[in-house]
C-alpha cells in the first residue's frame, strides 16, 4: 500500500516529499478542486515534477473539475503541457475532459476522481472500460464494499485514510453553488456545511448539524490493506505545510511498521495541529461519523517550528552507486546510477603519475561525500591504478558535474502526440416532441402524472417501490414506466436490491443518477443519464451517450447561455424544468443522530439555517439503510422559460411533498409552456442558475 499526499503549495510540496510520501496529488492554478489553494503556476509546476521524479515519487495532477465547452479547449492544452512536463497522472472528473483526454493523449494515465462517485462494483469496472488507471473510491463505501470491488475489479483502488470528510457524497453537492455560485464541483465550494444549522428549529451557538467530523484510520492501515486498497489518500490540500509534514510522517510510520505508542504520539501531534471531531473512522465500519464538529487549529509555535526543521533539510536522500575509472594515460570516469532509473557517466582530466603510490579507498571515501546533494552511496567501487594521481578539486569536480547530470536525467519530458482535429458536431434535427418526465415518490404522485400526460413517469427506488411498481403496471403504454436511481449506493446489499428490481421486468427504464448506473443499467430499453451525472459540456453528454443513454439530462448548474449552446446540438435530451434541488445526499442522518429512527416517514424534517431559511429532508430507504436527501428551501422552477431554449428532447419535473393534485397543476403548465402558451410565473421559487453562473 502507498501512500498519497496533498500538496496546495510549493512548500507543502517539499514537506510532502521529505516526510516520506510515496506521491503527492496536486494542482494549477485553474481545473482543480481546490482553486482556493496557492497551486502551482507553470513555472512551479515544473520544479514541482522534477521534485517528484527525483525523489522517486509519483505525481498526480487534479484537473477535477466540471468545465464548460468555452473551457475544454484550455483544458485540454493545459493537460498536453503537464504530460510533455513528465505528470505521472491525472485526477479527472469531467466525462467529456476524459472523452478528450483519451483521444488526443491516450497514453497520459487518467484516475477516476472521489468526485466522480464510483461507489460499487459496476462504478470501478465502467473506470476500467473507459481505460483509467485508477479509482479513487468515494468515503463512503465501507471495509466490505472495498473488498467486494476489488475482488471483481481489476483497476488499483485509491481510499481517502484521514483529514476531512464532506457530508454529501462527493460530486453530488450543490448547496454551496445554490447558495452563492460558489461550486463544489468546479473548485470553489465556500464550505457552507460548516456554517450553523439545526434539525426543525433556529439554530443556537453549538448547532452545527451538516458539520461532519474529520476522518483518522492511523490505527487501522492493516484493514484498509487486506481490503485491497492500492492508493492511501490523506485530505490536505488547504492546509499549511507543518501540517502535510506532520500527517505524511505519521502514515509513514504507520506503514513502515511503527507501534501504537509512536502512532498515539503521532495522532496527538495531529489533533493539535488541526482537530474536527476528534478523529473518528468515518464509514469504513458502518457510519462512525458526528456532526455538531467545529474545526480547532491552534498549534504551538513550538510544534511548527519542529515540523518545518523536519522537512527544511535533506530528509529523503535517493540511493546511488557510483564507479570510478582511474587509470594512468586515460581521461578520469565517473558512472552514477539511480537502479532503474537512470545512469550518467562523465569523464574529466586524465590523472597525473603519483610520486608514491596512492590508495584506492583514499578516493573512494572521498567520492561517498555527497554533501548537500539528494542522494546517499548505497555503493561505491572503482578501477582504480595505484600509480595514477587525482587532485581532491578534481574528483569533488567530477561528482558535482556527474551529480548535477543525473538530476537532469531524471526528469521526464515527452512530446504530446500531434493534436487531432476536432470532432464535427452537426446538429441534427430532432422531429420527436418534447416528452415530460416526472420524478415521483410515491403511488400517488405517479398516477397524478401520468393522467396529466406525462409520457415518462419514474418512482424512485425505495424498499417500497416493488410493490408500488406492481401497482402501477396498468400505466405502461399510454406512459412509459421508469425507475429513479438515488445517487449513491455504496456496494452492499442495496446494490443487489437495486439490480434486482431494475431485471424484473416491472419498468421500462430507469434514470441513472450514479456513474456506476450506466453498466447497473444495460439491457434495459429506455436508459436517461440523470442530472446527477453532471453532464456540464456538449462532449459529456456525447460520452455519456456513447455508454447508451439515450437521453441525457444536463447538469442543473448550467446559465440559460450554457443549455442553450449545448441544446443546439442535439446530442443534449433534457433540462430540468422544475423541483427542489438536491443540494445534499447524506448518509450519515441528523435526524437519526438527533432523535433515532423510531417513527420516521422519510419527509417532514428540515434543517434550518441563520438566516431562517428551512431545507427539507427528504430519505430514501434502502437495502443498507438510507440516502436522505437535503433539499432546497425553495423549488427551482423556470417552466414559464421554455421558450427561450432550444426545444429539449425532455423536461424534467421533480416531485417530493407535492400533492397529486399539484402535481397534476404543475404538468399541465409545462404541458402548455411547450405549446406555446403563455404559462404565469412562479411564486415561491427560485430560477437556479439560469442567469447566475457558477464559479
Amino acid at each position: 500500500m502507498l501512500l498519497l499526499s496533498p500538496a496546495g503549495s510549493p512548500e507543502s510540496l517539499r514537506a510532502a516529499l521529505q516526510s516520506g510520501a510515496d506521491g503527492v496529488y496536486f494542482g494549477g492554478a485553474a481545473f482543480n478542486a481546490r482553486r482556493g489553494a496557492a497551486n502551482f503556476d507553470e513555472n512551479a509546476m515544473l520544479k514541482a515534477l522534477d521534485a517528484c521524479r527525483l525523489y522517486g515519487a509519483r505525481s498526480f495532477i487534479t484537473m477535477n473539475t466540471l468545465l464548460t465547452d468555452r473551457e475544454l479547449p484550455a483544458a485540454l492544452a493545459y493537460a498536453r503541457f503537464l504530460y510533455e512536463a513528465g505528470a505521472d497522472a491525472l485526477i479527472v472528473q469531467d466525462l467529456g475532459l476524459i472523452h478528450l483526454l483519451k483521444r488526443e493523449l491516450p497514453d497520459f494515465s487518467l484516475h477516476a476522481s472521489t468526485q466522480l462517485g464510483v461507489c460499487d462494483i459496476p462504478g470501478a469496472r465502467l473506470m476500467q472500460e473507459l481505460g483509467l488507471k485508477c479509482a479513487v473510491l468515494a468515503r463512503e463505501v465501507g471495509l466490505d464494499g472495498i473488498r467486494a470491488i476489488h475482488a471483481a475489479v481489476d483497476i488499483p483502488l485509491e481510499a481517502f485514510a484521514h483529514g476531512a470528510l464532506c457530508m454529501s457524497f462527493s460530486g453530488a453537492c450543490l448547496l454551496s453553488s445554490m447558495a452563492g455560485e460558489r461550486s463544489g464541483n468546479r473548485g470553489t465550494c465556500a464550505q457552507p456545511c460548516r456554517k450553523r444549522m439545526a434539525l426543525s428549529r433556529k439554530p443556537g451557538p453549538d448547532d452545527y448539524a451538516l458539520s461532519l467530523s474529520d476522518l483518522c484510520m492511523l490505527e487501522h492501515l492493516d484493514d484498509l490493506a487486506s481490503a485491497g486498497v492500492s492508493w492511501l489518500k490523506l485530505e490536505g490540500r488547504m492546509k499549511r505545510p507543518e501540517y502535510v509534514a506532520a500527517v505524511t510522517a505519521a502514515y509513514r510510520a504507520a506503514l513502515d511498521g511503527a507501534n501504537a505508542k509512536e502512532l498515539a504520539t503521532h495522532k496527538q501531534r495531529l489533533l493539535a495541529l488541526f482537530d474536527r471531531g476528534g478523529g473518528k473512522t468515518g464509514y469504513f465500519y458502518g457510519d462512525h461519523a458526528i456532526t455538531g464538529c467545529v474545526a480547532e487549529a491552534a498549534p504551538a509555535a513550538a510544534l511548527l517550528r519542529e515540523l518545518a526543521q523536519s522537512y527544511a533539510g535533506e530528509n529523503r536522500r535517493q540511493p546511488i552507486s557510483l564507479h570510478l575509472t582511474l587509470r594512468l594515460g586515460e581521461p578520469v570516469r565517473l558512472k552514477i546510477t539511480a537502479e532503474g532509473r537512470a545512469s550518467i557517466s562523465v569523464e574529466g582530466p586524465a590523472p597525473e603519475r603519483a610520486e608514491k603510490p596512492q590508495s584506492a579507498a583514499r578516493y573512494l571515501e572521498q567520492l561517498r561525500k555527497l554533501g548537500d546533494t539528494p542522494f546517499i552511496a548505497a555503493s561505491c567501487t572503482g578501477e582504480i591504478d595505484e600509480d595514477a594521481y587525482l587532485p581532491v578539486r578534481s574528483l569533488n569536480e567530477l561528482r558535482r558535474r556527474t551529480c548535477e547530470a543525473l538530476i537532469e536525467a531524471l526528469r521526464l519530458r515527452r512530446k504530446a502526440p500531434q493534436a487531432q482535429p476536432a470532432e464535427n458536431l452537426v446538429p441534427a434535427p430532432r422531429n420527436e416532441p418534447t416528452q415530460i418526465l416526472a420524478l415521483v415518490r410515491n403511488e400517488a404522485q405517479a398516477r397524478a402524472a401520468a393522467a396529466a400526460g406525462a409520457e415518462m413517469v419514474a418512482l424512485e427506488a425505495s424498499l417500497q417501490a416493488e410493490a408500488a411498481l406492481n401497482a402501477l403496471q396498468d400505466l405502461r403504454g399510454p406512459a412509459r414506466l421508469l425507475l429513479a436511481l438515488p445517487t449513491a449506493a455504496p456496494q452492499g446489499k442495496e446494490t443487489a436490491r437495486l439490480e434486482g428490481l431494475l431485471h424484473s421486468g416491472l419498468v421500462d427504464g430507469a434514470v441513472a443518477a450514479n456513474i456506476g448506473q450506466a453498466l447497473m443499467t444495460e439491457g434495459l430499453a429506455l436508459r436517461i443519464a440523470g442530472t446527477q451525472l453532471n453532464a456540464f459540456n456538449t462532449e459529456s453528454v456525447h460520452s455519456l451517450k456513447s455508454m447508451g443513454f439515450a437521453e441525457v439530462m444536463l447538469s442543473v448548474e448550467l446559465t440559460k447561455a450554457q443549455m442553450r449552446d449545448i441544446l443546439a446540438v442535439d446530442y443534449a435530451s433534457g433540462i430540468s424544468a422544475y423541483g427542489r434541488a438536491q443540494l445534499m445526499q447524506l448518509f450519515h442522518c441528523p435526524r437519526k443522530e438527533a432523535r433515532g429512527c423510531g417513527g420516521c416517514t422519510g419527509v417532514g424534517d428540515y434543517l434550518e439555517d441563520e438566516a431562517g431559511r428551512r431545507f427539507p429532508l427528504s430519505s430514501v430507504k434502502g437495502a443498507d439503510g438510507c440516502l436522505v436527501r437535503l433539499l432546497n428551501c425553495l423549488p427551482t422552477d423556470i417552466t414559464d422559460y421554455l421558450a427561450q431554449l432550444p426545444r429539449p428532447g425532455l423536461v424534467q419535473l421533480a416531485f417530493y411533498e407535492e400533492e397529486p393534485s399539484e402535481v397534476s397543476r404543475l404538468i399541465a403548465r409545462a404541458k402548455a409552456a411547450l405549446a406555446g402558451e403563455a404559462v404565469e410565473p412562479p411564486a415561491n421559487a427560485t430560477r437556479g442558475h439560469w442567469s447566475r453562473a457558477v464559479e
